[in-house]
């Protein structure tokens, strides 16, 4: 089977033993729902590692009071169009890995026929 260029296949282990015990008929929904979490931090910060970049914005000083250098992403904003429910399940993941951007994140509604 043939894939468009801008589509990739992971096969990250850890990605692949999550969708492993997703998959799975005996995972409880509470389970599925944490499931669903982790896959979409470790897909966000596979899929985000290729167009963010890290630039300096400044320098803070750390609990111990040692300067340290200020990194923030580019770009800057971002937006999540999650596609029905259980795209809505997995903004919360890619937020936690862009968490120092704001994402505004939008959904379409389905209008019934």
């Amino acid at each position: 089977m043939s894939l468009p260029a801008n589509v990739t296949v992971s096969s990250h282990p850890c990605l692949l033993v999550k969708l492993a015990q997703l998959r799975s008929q005996s995972t409880s929904p509470k389970e599925t729902k944490a499931l669903v979490h982790e896959l979409s931090v470790l897909l966000g910060s596979e899929a985000l590692g290729k167009v963010l970049t890290a630039t300096i914005e400044g320098t803070d000083i750390s609990h111990l009071g040692f300067p340290f250098k200020y990194y923030v992403t580019n770009p800057r904003r971002i937006v999540l169009v999650p596609i029905l429910r259980s795209g809505l399940g997995m903004v919360e993941g890619y937020q936690f890995s862009i968490s120092s951007s704001p994402s505004p994140s939008t959904h379409n509604r389905r209008t019934p026929c």
